[in-house]
């Protein structure tokens, strides 16, 4: 085996006396294909060696059916080999010589399988063994009789294959997938292939160029060559089972998987000069990541990327370690090419998973904390279910795929990842079904909407027309990106259905304060052709938006609606002079006096508008005071735009809450703070919550925001403060504070 050639000659020495032991024990037995029973064995060592197995490793799959099949004892091997190798053997053996079997073909496989993994917890190199030695005999499947090509391919997919990818094991996956498939599904399988086939010389040929192209991009990049010792480039198609898998859960044809063409690049970084150590670790860490992403905007710059097709594992790694660039690209021939950047240390983990611990063993840069997380997880397993059956569907559906079956009121299964809730349901079903959610059943019974869908469980969306649509809660608890991402969808769009209302109703009023016909200004015909002239669009939404939005002032939009408003402007007219308030505000087209609103206490700076009071003026708010919001809906006829007047100055009346940890002194301390910036409170009041949160509520006066942030940031300075707001308006709330509390009015 010429992967074991580099390693100690002690080494070599064992794994030869290994293979001379294990042809002696099965001298004379042939398998079902009619070749030399030890060709099996040998095959196995073979795939460990090429994995970058230890030694150990590759001489428990060269001893690994000797104690199951011939007359050798677990003491034999010990005693030859070692207690590491006896145990990975051991691991290996089938059950039917450590426990009685039952006669139900289904519950011996699921207890044979049980035990593989049990023992799998005690050392890893024996999964990694017994995935060699089942990648070997589905290649030989074909010698097998029918049933039991299906069975064994079955189990293959549902538990090995899975296993594989839970380990990082990239190249055994794929490889165990497709056998699979060709026995499970022969004439997909063929059909799929022959389709592939024929145009197999065209997708060479676009691989071919691909591959020429960026290698001279990457050739003639100035910057890359003094990071990277060598540039590995290398072209492949997408494994038959992955498109099929793809096309049958997506519903697409094969002309729309984008990825059939796959390019990868494997970067191996130069070496950082720098003592040996954590620091030289990371060090080596960033120059990895700064390799790859540099390449892919190399990448990007040659080829046009397709968006939503980029995929950053490097900066969030599988969980099973893999760290890799992928995104999708339409090459220059026109084709989608799917371009894969790593670095060579990367790709080793992504080919070899946690097998690579061992290439990693001196260096210890492979973090094998996940891996332990999932062990734990298996031995807990093994604690809580004792029935066989029952621990290997644990398994798959827990451990292995991280997934949750549900069915559908009428049997449909649907499939989920672990921890989600009836949320993720309704919207995995449609995203009308989703938005009009207002309760779940699980199993006949009322369940709240976080609650956590558990394996078999029937699920029953209750939806309403009536419904307001999405809580905001429910981003706490979704699980599924398509579920979070639908959510956000409404209220996005919400939001902008508001906003255009919004600017809508602002432009009417406009214009009926002008006493002009809003019926005819506003039609679809002028309103397209203002949009135009003003923003460069024909979609008067975007009009409306602009208004609400303050890009755009209604006045200049109804001077394009009504060109009579700019000739009657042109004429210069006296502004008139009206009283008011301190603060200094205008309601332009008004003489009425203003009164600034007690409810929100608006200073100069704050965005504002005014409300025509029955005989007391024109109150002025905040713009988002809950009383303003509640006049803009129920008689916006009486709202009116206003401004701060710039010929104007003086002092406004605001309201803080000042937020703290309760502590001797405190109230003292914060009115210092006042004091020294020459300030007087006109009011005082302070408590303290259960909890110990101190609430200092103060009355005093500020010349406009500026004045107000200078006062905060100071006051915030102070020990313990933990914020300082604006009190009696939307995100400034008060907060009853306990009954021991002071007040003081000036």
């Amino acid at each position: 085996m010429s992967t074991l050639s580099d390693r100690s000659p002690e080494d070599q020495d064992r794994v030869a006396r290994a293979y001379h032991f294990a042809e002696r024990a099965h001298d004379g037995v042939l398998r079902k294909s009619g070749e030399p029973y030890i060709t099996h064995p040998v095959t196995v060592a073979q795939i460990l060696a090429d994995l970058g197995m230890d030694t150990d490793g590759v001489i428990a799959g060269l001893l690994h059916d000797t104690v199951e099949d011939t007359d050798v004892t677990f003491e034999q091997v010990e005693q030859d080999f070692g207690v590491v190798v006896r145990r990975i053997v051991e691991g290996e053996t089938k059950v039917s010589k450590l426990t009685k079997m039952s006669s139900n073909l289904h519950d011996e496989q699921s207890e044979n399988l049980r035990q593989m993994l049990i023992a799998m917890t005690g050392d890893i190199r024996v999964i990694i063994v017994k995935l060699a030695d089942r990648l070997h005999n589905m290649r030989t499947l074909a010698s097998m009789p029918a049933h039991k090509q299906q069975r064994i391919a079955r189990e293959t997919l549902e538990i090995f294959a899975p296993l594989a990818h839970r380990l990082g094991i990239g190249q055994i996956k794929w490889e165990l997938e497709d056998l699979s498939f060709k026995y499970l599904d022969p004439d997909a399988y063929e059909s799929l292939e022959r389709r592939l086939r024929t145009r197999q010389s065209e997708r060479e040929r676009h691989i071919v160029g691909a591959l020429e192209q960026l290698r001279a991009t990457l050739e003639e990049d100035v910057e890359l060559p003094e990071w990277v010792a060598s540039t590995d480039i290398t072209g492949r198609g997408k494994h038959l089972y992955s498109i099929h898998n793809k096309m049958r859960k997506e519903g697409k044809s094969l002309e729309q998987i984008f990825d059939l063409l796959a390019v990868r690049v494997i970067l191996r970084p130069k070496p950082v000069e720098a003592p040996p150590g954590k620091a030289k670790e990371r060090a080596e860490d960033a120059r990895e990541k700064r390799v790859c992403y540099h390449a892919l905007g190399l990448v990007h710059s040659m080829w046009t990327p397709i968006p939503g097709r980029f995929k950053d594992y490097i900066a969030v790694p599988k969980p099973n370690g893999y760290q890799s660039l992928h995104t999708t690209v339409i090459s220059t021939a026109g084709q989608p090419i799917e371009v894969q950047i790593r670095s060579q240390r990367m790709h080793e983990v992504a080919e070899f998973g946690i097998a690579a611990h061992w290439m990693y063993k001196q260096g210890g840069k492979l973090d094998e904390r996940s891996r332990e997380n999932w062990l734990v997880q298996l031995r807990q397993l093994q604690l809580d279910i004792t029935d066989a059956s029952d621990f290997v569907d644990a398994v798959k559906s827990d451990l292995l795929s991280g997934r949750v079956f549900v069915f559908t009121p009428k049997g449909d299964t649907v499939n989920l990842p672990q921890g989600s809730t009836p949320v993720d349901f309704a919207y995995h079903i449609h995203s009308r079904i989703g938005d009009t959610t207002v309760g779940a059943r699980i199993n006949g019974s009322i369940v709240p909407l976080g609650y956590q869908l558990k394996n078999g469980d029937m699920v029953e969306i209750i939806s309403s027309r009536n419904s307001s649509g999405p809580s905001h809660d429910w981003l706490n608890f979704a699980v599924t990106r398509s579920a979070r991402a639908k959510i956000r969808h409404f209220f996005r769009a919400k939001e902008r259905q508001e906003a255009m209302q919004s600017g809508h109703d602002t432009l009417e009023r406009y214009l009926r304060k002008r006493q002009l016909p809003v019926r005819q200004l506003m039609r679809t015909k002028l309103l397209e052709d203002a949009t135009e002239k003003l923003l460069g669009t024909r979609n008067p939404d975007d009009l409306y938006l602009a208004i609400q939005a303050g890009k755009l002032a209604s006045s200049q939009a109804a001077k394009v609606l009504a060109p009579q408003l700019e000739q009657e402007q042109q004429t210069p007219k006296p502004r008139p002079v009206q009283k008011v308030e301190p603060g200094g505000v205008y309601v332009e087209g008004m003489s009425a006096p203003t009164k600034i609103a007690n409810c929100c206490h608006p200073i100069r700076g704050d965005h504002i508008m005014g409300y025509i009071t029955r005989g007391r003026g024109v109150s002025i708010h905040r713009i988002d005071c809950p009383n303003m919001v509640r006049l803009l809906k129920e008689e916006s006829d009486r709202c009116v735009s206003a401004s701060w007047d710039p010929g104007t100055r003086g002092n406004s009346i605001v309201d803080l809450d000042v937020v703290a940890t309760d502590r001797p002194g405190l109230l003292a301390d914060v009115l210092a703070v006042v004091a020294e910036q020459k300030r007087s409170p006109m009011r005082i009041e302070a408590g303290v919550a259960a909890a110990g949160t101190a609430h200092i509520y103060l009355r005093l006066t500020v010349g406009d925001q500026t004045d107000l942030s200078f006062l905060a940031d100071a006051i915030r300075r102070v020990q313990d403060v933990q914020d300082v707001m604006r009190a009696g308006v939307r995100g400034g709330k008060r907060v009853p504070a306990a009954p021991r509390a002071v007040s003081g009015d000036d």
